[in-house]
């Protein structure tokens, strides 16, 4: 081919040549940026390989990395083939795109910017999201996988994952993100990603706002999608728990009374609740491994060659950086990445039930344009002092303009 990309970097290059609303504030998106129709071409002309295998699909506001990461932990013991793609990364690309716990290499990268190159449009080039989906999928089909859980990126409706059609659908808990592209309201929001509920699909719910539930169950009912309600039908405790892991109890609602004799001890030794040991801290993630492990289940209720999968065992092998994730003990390092109201209150508990007596130094960056004033308020009265930095992400906030707001909260 005419101009071959031969490196990693010019493959890199070619992807984020196309725009990026990730990287684009709200107000210099054309308002026919969201649409299903370039992504359908563009998988039309590479043979629809999304086609190739079974999907499971996740959106939500907040966990829905975790809860994916964790449903393809808890796959893998099936001795199947089981693709994640997820976004964004944190080092590298090819952290998006993984089979069975290994990322995509340089030169398999390569060689489907390759192909795929081509297959574009350049009178109507699609987004690079939508270039980035499409390698995964492509990818997916070539290295034959069974099953692939596929994260969306900011919705769910218009977003560029929502051209498949999946065995199972799962949303995560919903809260106020990306207000300008999804809506400034609960109920926008939780339609928009309840956009990926397909007719005649199950579909798995956290815990939600009210608001947010009612409008997801009446997206479920209209499209005849089985409802399975994590809350309303499953109970789950953390039994022990660390700076690094916890053990987890989950059941079934109508094994309540069961439940009550196994905390107590009693003889009731024919039943006991599963118990899944999980490498991640925070008691957020309990309702988390709880949500994926309800869908797991189910999964495998759907799928007979999944019936035998070891999920448990599974789950306690999920691997997902920058979750409350200790990388050094003495002095002790933490990364968290915690990036909107609801996620700093969660890490600002995990933290204090930890190390709420230690002197803490807080590193700060974020994007320009989440809630930093509100985020640095909440967790000024519990940190000692500030440093404040930047990425080299083009929505970076300004460490002059984050030090100002440091100092207003003394």
């Amino acid at each position: 081919m005419k101009n071959e990309i031969l490196t990693i970097d010019d493959a890199l290059d070619f992807i984020y040549g196309f725009v990026d609303y990730s990287l684009t504030h709200a107000r210099n998106v054309p308002a026919n940026a969201f649409s299903l129709d370039k992504m359908e071409k563009l998988l039309s002309r590479l043979g629809n390989p999304q086609e190739s295998f079974t999907a499971v699909h996740v959106a939500g506001t907040k966990g829905k990395g975790s809860v994916c990461a964790m449903l393809a932990a808890g796959l893998q013991p099936s001795g199947l083939k089981i693709g994640l793609y997820t976004s964004p990364h944190l080092i590298r690309f090819n952290e998006r795109i993984q089979i069975n716990g290994s990322m995509i290499t340089d030169p398999e990268l390569i060689a489907l910017v390759n192909q795929i190159r081509p297959q574009i449009d350049n009178s109507d080039p699609p987004s690079s999201f939508e270039v980035m989906t499409a390698i995964a999928f492509e990818f997916f089909r070539q290295m034959q996988v069974d099953y692939a859980v596929i994260e969306t990126g900011m919705g769910g409706r218009l977003d560029s994952t929502n051209v498949v059609k999946p065995l199972l659908s799962v949303i995560t808990p919903i809260s106020l993100d990306h207000t300008q592209f999804l809506g400034n309201s609960i109920p926008l929001i939780a339609k928009e990603k309840g956009g990926i509920i397909k007719s005649d699909v199950p579909v798995v719910v956290a815990a939600q706002p009210e608001e947010a539930r009612t409008v997801l169950k009446q997206i479920a009912d209209e499209r005849n999608a089985e409802w399975i309600d994590t809350v309303e039908q499953y109970g789950w405790i953390p039994l022990t728990d660390t700076p690094f892991s916890q053990k987890i109890a989950i059941w079934e609602k109508s094994n309540q009374n069961g439940m009550a004799q196994w905390l107590e001890g009693g003889t009731n030794n024919a039943w006991s609740p599963a118990i899944v040991d999980l490498p991640l801290a925070g008691f957020h993630q309990t309702m988390n491994a709880a949500t994926a492990y309800v869908a797991l289940t189910r999964i495998c209720e759907l799928e007979g060659n999944l019936a035998n999968c070891d999920i448990i065992n599974g789950l306690g092998e999920t691997f997902w950086p920058c979750r409350f994730e200790i990388i050094h003990e003495n002095p002790l390092i933490v990364l968290d990445g915690a990036h909107n109201m609801d996620s700093m209150r969660k890490m600002i508990l995990t933290m204090n039930r930890y190390y709420g007596t230690r002197k803490i130094v807080c590193l700060f960056g974020a994007s320009s344009d989440k809630k930093c004033d509100e985020m640095i308020g909440e967790i000024a009265p519990f940190v000692e002092s500030f440093v404040v930095t930047r990425s080299i992400h083009p929505r970076s906030a300004d460490p002059e303009e984050l030090g100002a707001i440091v100092s207003s909260h003394g």
